[in-house]
């Protein structure tokens, strides 16, 4: 009995470990502005196939739900690893969740420098995923289990249709956690337009139209996490900050005017108005 029980358990310590693995990546790739690949993770172990959702898939899923808010988040520091705590709230039926989880401060033998990051993202995505009804992560899983395989167009034909109301309400979050962060950003000396310049060039937009809702949905676990904890925020206000100055570097000065300082005026007017339309914020 005892050796049945121990076989029993092989699979489910090697699903924690390569969704922690795959997690490691995403958050990796989220902090350092790469595009997120993977929303699901699926392999054989035990004769079995074991399927599911990435941290990204997740967060997906609880958008297209819709109503799922992470309220607070809290964290501790111990010589060896960081301890995070979240509680997410279903805003619909009222119900509400604790995710927790302990990050070690080492990867393998190096200091991991994503360490404390990590802890706070899989804690978030360990109270989240106990309120997303099954339903929604079995459309989420299968959607992606079907694309990541390259399977006919049954399956992608049938996106769009519902695809517009998943966009607007993932818009709606990335909007909401925006607006609420625009205070904290602008005692950081970062402004909308900033916040913008940065979206745009991670994602390769000219305008919020351009944006997939998976853009949509990382963008959204990138602003609540920064909400969240002010290290977040602080990282996020240096990436900014960094891009800006470096667009900044890139661009040709315009040659100066100084006669027509009026009109120079008027035209700045006219763009600074132009760059609020298309601003999503």
């Amino acid at each position: 009995m005892a050796e049945e029980k121990k076989e029993e358990m092989v699979p489910v310590t090697a699903e924690y470990e390569v969704v922690d693995q795959v997690d490691d990546q995403a958050i990796i790739e989220l902090m350092t502005g790469q595009t997120i690949q993977d929303y699901v993770y699926s392999f054989k172990q035990g004769g079995r196939t074991v399927e599911g959702l990435t941290l990204a898939g997740i967060n997906e899923a609880a958008n297209r739900r819709g109503g799922i808010q992470i309220e607070e988040v809290k964290y501790e520091e111990r010589e060896h690893s960081w301890i995070a705590t979240a509680k997410a709230v279903d805003t619909i039926t009222g119900s509400s969740r604790y995710g927790a989880y302990e990050q070690p401060k080492m990867a393998g033998s190096r200091p991991d420098p994503f360490a404390f990051t990590k802890a706070i993202h899989k804690a978030q995505r360990n109270a989240i995923k106990q309120l997303i009804p099954v339903p929604v992560i079995r459309e989420v899983l299968n959607f992606y289990l079907h694309r990541k395989a390259g399977s006919g167009t049954t399956t992608q034909e049938a996106l769009p249709q519902q695809s517009s109301g998943n966009i607007a309400t993932a818009q709606k979050a990335a909007f909401a956690i925006a607006n609420n962060l625009a205070e904290p950003l602008e005692k950081k000396g970062v402004s909308k337009a900033d916040l913008w310049n940065y979206i745009k060039r991670k994602y390769s937009v000219e305008s919020r139209n351009d944006m997939t809702e998976m853009q949509w949905t990382q963008l959204s676990a990138e602003l609540k996490a920064a909400e969240t904890a002010p290290k977040l925020l602080d990282e996020l206000c240096e990436r900014i900050k960094q891009l800006t100055a470096a667009t900044q570097e890139s661009d040709v000065p315009a040659p100066e005017e100084p006669e027509n300082q009026e009109t120079v005026s008027s035209s700045d007017g006219q763009a600074e108005t132009a760059q609020t339309q298309d601003s999503p914020f």
